[in-house]
């Protein structure tokens, strides 16, 4: 026996997760929350481009030194597990500012991504240069 869809609707709060951004404040305006969700995806991207680079450094085929090696990929694998956790956390910051109508978050954690990454690049051209002297 085929039963009907059930009408559409709002998701009743209590299974939507996380409970801590759709529990408070109203239902914001879809674009809204797809482009945040648009930039939380944007810094996962990110997070995922930096382990790949940190594969690429940890190959054989670079002449960099294992410890140079392993410090660069640890130091783009570290800076990548930031990056999401920095995306997640602002995603929620963000979704329950629109929520409840009340100021979006700094971009606090995007500046110190953007300094790590800095440092890191700025770490793989010293190594670089000084390798092939």
């Amino acid at each position: 026996m085929n039963r009907p869809d059930p009408a559409p609707g709002p998701t009743p709060p209590a299974r939507r997760r996380p409970h801590r951004v759709y529990g408070v404040g109203g239902d914001p305006d879809i674009r809204d929350s797809l482009a945040n969700e648009r930039t939380f995806l944007a810094w996962v991207r990110t997070s995922l481009a930096l382990v790949a680079g940190a594969v690429a450094v940890s190959s054989p085929a670079l002449e960099f030194s294992m410890t140079a090696r392993l410090v660069l990929a640890i130091g783009l694998l570290a800076v990548g597990a930031a990056g999401i956790g920095v995306g997640w956390h602002r995603w929620m910051r963000t979704e329950i500012a629109m929520r409840t109508t009340s100021q979006p978050p700094g971009f606090t954690g995007g500046l110190l991504f953007l300094v790590a990454i800095g440092g890191l690049l700025s770490a793989a051209l010293v190594i670089s240069i000084v390798g092939h002297r």
